[in-house]
């Protein structure tokens, strides 16, 4: 793929085909939305407009003639990411924004694509009445719980788009930059409370606010993986003690694996794990 990353940075021309035609393939989008990720990173928003406005056209039309706007909120949603990364140089940021966009699509999203939640509801009651199903939740909480899940992945394939973008840059102009980066992020106190209390208003509340738990457990769960791959990376484990980490992860401890990524990310946050490791003892004459 960093041949695709070289050719869209020759000419803002092959940006915008790029974006466009990976808009019209199904499920591509997130790498026309990565194209545009690296636009943003490497030449700004300035360039970065013209190459969302015209590569985004297929996923705008596609929106108004199939009533998905699935495609156009992760462009929309990248572009956004990519210049907060470029400002503030900061992952934490882009987790942080990240769970904002997911809350505030929940909010869009009910207006945008109406027809097309109330027409999957409905085949998802039809389903489960064919199963022989007895207690079918009603349209507006089918609709509701969709919206919620919708949300959530649109912003975190957004972040997904963005680190291939950040690698792609990386590749090009800054080798093994972006694997620096991603063993040293690491959640700033503040932004790791406001996250935890995201998730104890929405479990706690429930219903509509269920988004906010649902928006922020990713973007704790991703700097727990950074903290782990950090580790190993100074201990200098490598790749036998990742295999070995996510296969007990996944296949022992798969309840609990988020929620123990969640509890290293927020303790890291208060300790600085990482910092503590590298430190070396003073030297005592």
């Amino acid at each position: 793929m960093s041949g695709l990353a070289n050719w869209v940075m020759k000419k803002r021309s092959n940006a915008i085909i790029a974006v466009a035609l990976c808009s019209i393939i199904p499920v591509m989008f997130w790498l026309g939305a990565a194209v545009l990720g690296l636009v943003v990173l490497r030449k700004g928003v300035k360039d970065g407009i013209p190459v969302f406005a015209w590569g985004g056209l297929p996923a705008l039309v596609l929106w108004a003639i199939q009533g998905d706007a699935t495609a156009l909120i992760v462009l929309i949603d990248t572009f956004i990411l990519a210049y907060v990364l470029r400002e503030k140089i900061s992952w934490a940021w882009v987790m942080l924004g990240a769970s904002v966009l997911a809350v505030m699509s929940s909010l869009i999203q009910p207006l945008i694509m109406a027809n097309l939640l109330d027409m999957v509801a409905e085949l998802i009651q039809q389903v489960l009445q064919n199963e022989g199903e007895t207690d079918i939740p009603a349209k507006e909480v089918i609709v509701e719980q969709a919206v919620i899940a919708l949300s959530v992945v649109q912003a975190y394939v957004a972040v997904g788009a963005l680190f291939l973008a950040r690698k792609w840059q990386a590749s090009l102009y800054n080798p093994g930059g972006l694997k620096q980066e991603f063993h040293q992020f690491r959640l700033p106190l503040v932004f790791a409370l406001i996250l935890a209390a995201m998730v104890l208003v929405g479990e706690s509340l429930g219903g509509a606010f269920e988004v906010l738990s649902r928006a922020a457990v990713p973007a704790l769960v991703i700097p727990g993986l950074a903290l782990v791959h950090g580790v190993l990376a100074l201990k200098k484990i490598g790749m036998v003690g990742l295999v070995l980490f996510y296969g007990v992860g996944f296949l022992l401890l798969s309840a609990y694996f988020a929620n123990i990524l969640i509890f290293l990310a927020v303790v890291d946050s208060i300790v600085n794990i990482r910092g503590r490791l590298q430190t070396k003892p003073t030297d005592i004459n």
